[in-house]
């Protein structure tokens, strides 16, 4: 189930990667750089040992309450919603959305099924989800 995850994902990011203007001197560019701040920020945050493509807890993972953890439960998801929602505006046909939510909804179901198993391995785990209450975007989901 991990690596259709993975698959989806990154055939929908290659579909908007080919399809549209990935980047472009525009006003939603910031929303871009954004993204790709937020993301580095979660990958330097997170720690080596606690990283993957694939959804399931490395051996050695713990679980990361600092930087954009704070704030939500899956930073470096909510930087390739926010990353690619601009080319998806860029393109704005139907097809380019269709992708884009193909994407989002491979990573939601990614999400569900990457905390299921962070349960599992650590029980710690829930208190987490008690203290950073959201899992990709701040006040909202």
């Amino acid at each position: 189930m991990k690596q259709i995850f993975v698959l989806m994902q990154f055939v929908c990011i290659g579909i908007l990667a080919f399809f549209s203007e990935l980047i472009a001197l525009d006003v939603i560019l910031i929303l871009q750089i954004a993204a790709i701040i937020f993301g580095i920020w979660a990958v330097r945050s997170v720690g080596q040992n606690n990283w993957s493509v694939y959804p399931v807890p490395n051996l050695e993972s713990s679980i990361t309450r600092v930087g954009p953890y704070k704030f939500v439960r899956h930073p470096m998801y909510t930087s390739l919603i926010f990353f690619f929602l601009p080319p998806a505006l860029r393109a704005n046909s139907s097809f380019s959305w269709i992708v884009y939510s193909v994407l989002v909804i491979t990573l939601i179901l990614k999400i569900h099924f990457e905390e299921r198993q962070l349960l599992k391995k650590h029980p710690e785990y829930s208190e987490f989800k008690k203290s950073t209450k959201k899992r990709v975007i701040p006040f909202l989901w």
